[in-house]
């Protein structure tokens, strides 16, 4: 049994992926076995708020399109594997995706976080 956290602009399983982790304005909580879905809002707005949501309602894995290097550790502290997801495309076509095996697993921060806490953007 998987318990999947997504970071989603809108409450709806149209909504794309959100462009950063921690902004991103709703988690969709998706249990594979039960097929039960859960919105949360993010009422934090920053990596640890997103990483705390999921781990609150038992997520195992967690997909996204990018995400820095402190929210990608607090993800890995709490036991939750990440993925990377496409960005406009909408979340139940990431979700297939990943059921398929699709996704690349997050084994580093996205480049385009990284460049932003350097000043290379």
């Amino acid at each position: 049994m998987s318990k999947i956290g997504m970071t989603l602009l809108k409450e709806s399983w149209d909504s794309p992926l959100s462009p950063h982790f921690g902004k991103a304005k709703w988690v969709l909580v998706y249990d594979t076995e039960s097929e039960q879905q859960h919105f949360e809002r993010n009422r934090g707005l920053n990596g640890r708020a997103v990483v705390d949501i999921m781990a609150a309602h038992g997520c195992t894995d967690a997909i996204f399109t990018h995400i820095g290097a402190g929210a990608l550790r607090h993800l890995r502290e709490a036991g939750m594997a990440g993925w990377y997801g496409a960005a406009g495309v909408p979340a139940s076509e990431v979700l297939a995706r990943w059921q398929k095996g699709e996704l690349q697993q997050a084994r580093s921060a996205s480049a385009h976080d990284s460049q932003r806490q350097h000043g290379q953007r």
